[in-house]
């Protein structure tokens, strides 16, 4: 079958599988792509090669949307038609089902570049239908643990991918796995290698997945390569990177540290792919980009509460998502399901450190987890003021109580959360 009738037949077959789903109510997005996948293996392959400009892949353990989101944002200001696959469906059926969507009914895709960001562990079969001009590689921290395994094991899905590069590769100075892997892959290949990173004095709000393990004090590692962009310093939201070695400071839309860092990579990767755009006009459209689905949006409720919605997954992001928490001015909840897209095994919670919560309650806590998060919080001596279950009653009770209210929660939890919020509250 020639590329041509691939992509007809692919594109026909997913849109037909996506009208009879329009009919039902509930999931099934990734359907279509998953339909087509298995019909015709090389349909992702064949689209993506439309792209005169090529593929991105976007990959790590933390950070991927935002980070998609904000190189996405960059490309499109400066005049490229840029593809992506929206709101983290980043396994294979996932690309194609967003290239069933975009797609012609003939099979066209209408961009000029794609960038995909890639759940790690599927990563490194992606790769194997596609090659990524640039992959960007973004941390390795521990995960879901019956999904994934150890850290060693992400870190070499994440090699992989970042070796399947055919111009280049952006890796976290900062991250010594990926570190290494990119001084291997510019030692015995032709391929670009770069950095992103954060300034030494930052390193306490950055720790590696060793330094949160460590059961004592520990020389906090340094970047043992330089990077092109940096993260210099922040307050509130005035941010200030270091970019071949000069200074640009903005303030800007997105909130939390983890963001900021986010920012950092996204920088470092468009100045490869924009290089005619001046580093001064990258940052004027950085600050203009707001937070992507579920990373700390914020909604108002039909009785004037306002509620920010936030993804945790697993101990590095539940680490940042508290570091950017402010305890003293708000009501906290926090939901925990243990669905397969959350991870079937939650013992990750006791590897998080509940110290910012400290002297300072929990207004609930909710998810098929419920009791277990709240025995989690007892431990660290939080007191939890009640436990219910179902997300929407516990969403209820958190309105109305005064201040700010904050909702973090593991995936399903938040998609519960986010589909009642977008039909009964303003999003702010």
């Amino acid at each position: 079958m020639t590329a041509q009738l691939t992509n007809f037949a692919g594109t026909v077959i997913g849109k037909l599988v996506r009208l009879s789903l329009s009919f039902r109510r509930g999931g099934g997005h990734a359907l279509p792509g998953l339909v087509v996948d298995s019909l015709l293996p090389k349909y992702v392959f064949s689209m993506l090669s439309q792209l005169p400009e090529g593929v991105v892949v976007v990959t790590g353990t933390n950070g991927k949307t935002t980070t998609t989101k904000i190189i996405i944002h960059l490309l499109r200001a400066n005049g490229k038609k840029a593809l992506t696959n929206p709101t983290g469906s980043n396994m294979v059926r996932g690309v194609a089902s967003a290239l069933i969507g975009k797609a012609t009914f003939f099979g066209k895709l209408p961009y000029d570049i794609a960038v995909l960001e890639i759940d790690e562990a599927s990563a490194r079969l992606l790769v194997n239908k596609i090659k990524p001009r640039w992959v960007l590689a973004l941390n390795v921290s521990r995960d879901q643990l019956d999904r994934y395994g150890e850290v060693d094991t992400i870190a070499k899905h994440i090699g992989a991918t970042m070796r399947a590069a055919t111009e280049g590769v952006i890796a976290n100075a900062n991250d010594p796995h990926l570190a290494k892997i990119g001084a291997e892959i510019a030692a015995k290949t032709t391929a670009t290698v770069d950095y992103f990173g954060f300034d030494g004095s930052l390193r306490e709000h950055f720790p590696s997945d060793y330094e949160l393990a460590a059961v004592s004090k520990t020389k906090a590692e340094t970047a043992t390569k330089k990077p092109a962009v940096k993260l210099n310093k922040f307050s509130g939201q005035n941010v200030t990177y270091e970019i071949d070695g000069q200074n640009y400071s903005a303030e800007l839309n997105l909130s939390g540290q983890h963001n900021f860092l986010n920012g950092t990579a996204a920088l470092a990767l468009v100045r490869k792919l924009l290089p005619e755009v001046s580093d001064a006009d990258l940052m004027a459209e950085l600050a203009k980009v707001s937070l992507a689905f579920g990373r700390g949006e914020t909604y108002k409720l039909r009785n004037g509460a306002q509620v920010e919605l936030v993804l945790v997954k697993n101990p590095a992001s539940f680490r940042q998502a508290l570091a950017s928490y402010d305890a003293k001015n708000s009501q906290l909840m926090i939901a925990i399901n243990d669905n397969i897209a959350d991870s079937r095994d939650v013992s990750w919670l006791w590897d998080v450190s509940f110290s910012p919560l400290a002297g300072n309650l929990v207004a609930l806590t909710s998810g098929q987890r419920a009791a277990d998060m709240a025995l989690r919080l007892q431990y660290d001596d939080v007191q939890v003021l009640a436990i219910e279950p179902d997300p929407k009653t516990a969403l209820a009770q958190l309105s109305q109580r005064p201040g700010r209210k904050v909702i973090l929660a593991t995936y399903t939890a938040m998609l519960q959360l986010y589909r009642f919020l977008s039909k009964n509250a303003e999003k702010i």
